[in-house]
């Protein structure tokens, strides 16, 4: 028996009103997917990884002198 099969069974042993709201949830899980993957499609990856790659500027520091620089600023030690 397919998990669908599984689910249909259990959902007639549900009152109307409760399967109403499984529909819902159902509906908005499937609208949630189709945006995620709408967004996905829109951008091409060399456009994302120009974002990523610009979100630093280039002072010449090196990512560990970063960290460093933030522990400093946000805890006030190395």
């Amino acid at each position: 028996m397919s998990t669908l099969e599984k689910t249909i069974t259990l959902l007639n042993e549900l009152t109307e009103d409760k399967v109403e709201v499984i529909y819902s949830y159902v509906q908005f899980l499937i609208s949630q997917q189709n945006t995620v993957s709408q967004s996905r499609k829109e951008e091409p990856v060399g456009d994302i990884l120009k974002e990523l790659t610009g979100c630093l500027p280039d002072s010449g520091k090196t990512v560990e002198e970063y960290r460093a620089e933030r522990i400093q600023e946000r805890y006030g030690f190395n």
